[in-house]
């Protein structure tokens, strides 16, 4: 059943263009054109690994802050969950499909950038992968699990896209995502090791040019999502 409705949440999620585009053809973008404007084939700064980074994050932010949270509050806000309630599929399982669909579509744009970035333009690819692929798998989580409790919190579809875009922003200008966290303040670095996005990019980051997240930011995405998750299973309305 589950299966079935990630199926048909997948569908829909294709029928709408602005979101494919949000989460796969600009992180692409993203890669492509920052890849030709520094050469990554010749580049040895950290700009290297900050490009395919930043689009990983971005499309990560779109699909945990802005997507996840405001469909399932306009699901709750227009009854569809209430309305599972009475049947005998629970509502629980409409959650499930919807993370699991954000979640292949996060692995599918990973991939994306990953390939083309490295045989189309250039960009090495993790040259630490099992902790790139720690730091992507505890980001992911973490970051849905924010966007669970957006949505539990959020009264209607409108509030759930107003509190989401206001935590997209925070953590996109001080996780170093908008600019390298090599050019910010430090007060702002030290601000974005304990958010979501910015312990993610970081731990990316890290594992892409060699070395193995900080324990920090591991610990830090581990947090985040039993934390969150644990509180966005106990406020989470279906009606």
């Amino acid at each position: 059943m589950i299966i079935r409705m990630a199926f048909t949440e997948f569908k829909l999620y294709l029928r709408e263009p602005a979101s494919v585009a949000a989460t796969l053809g600009l992180p692409l973008l993203i890669v492509v054109s920052f890849g030709l404007l520094i050469n990554p084939g010749t580049d040895t700064s950290s700009l290297v690994t900050y490009f395919p980074g930043m689009a990983i994050a971005f499309s990560l932010a779109i699909l945990s802050l802005n997507l996840l949270p405001t469909i399932l509050a306009n699901y709750r806000e227009k009854g569809i969950l209430r309305r599972l309630s009475t049947t005998p599929v629970p509502p629980a399982s409409l959650l499930l499909a919807q993370v699991a669909v954000s979640f292949a579509v996060a692995l599918a744009m990973t991939l994306i950038v990953v390939v083309v970035g490295h045989f189309v333009i250039g960009f090495t690819v993790p040259a630490q992968l099992g902790g790139f692929l720690l730091a992507f798998v505890l980001g992911t989580l973490s970051l849905f699990t924010v966007g669970l409790v957006i949505a539990a919190i959020a009264p209607s579809g409108r509030a759930a896209t107003g509190i989401g875009m206001l935590v997209f922003f925070l953590n996109m200008f001080a996780g170093g995502v908008f600019t390298p966290r090599e050019t910010l303040p430090d007060f702002l670095n030290r601000i974005g090791d304990f958010l979501p996005l910015g312990a993610t990019l970081t731990a990316m980051r890290d594992a892409w040019s060699g070395s193995f997240p900080q324990p920090l930011h591991l610990l830090v995405m581990a947090t985040i999502t039993v934390v969150f998750g644990l509180a966005a299973a106990g406020l989470f309305r279906w009606e």
